[in-house]
């Protein structure tokens, strides 16, 4: 995982496998819903779909 940029504006752009957003979606699922922030349940949101796949 590492960060790719940050622009003027603070918006960080990030690089992660499929395992790796697997797991920050897993992590952020086991904790209770009122111990999330907003902003981290956009992110497990947004990494729900992220399912790591072989390619043949």
């Amino acid at each position: 995982m590492k960060i790719v940029s940050i622009d003027k504006d603070g918006n960080v752009v990030v690089e992660m496998t499929a395992v790796e957003a697997k797991d920050v979606r897993t992590d952020i699922g086991q904790q209770p819903a009122n111990d999330v922030s907003l902003a981290g349940d956009k992110l497990h949101s947004l990494l729900e779909w992220a399912t790591p796949v072989k390619r043949s």
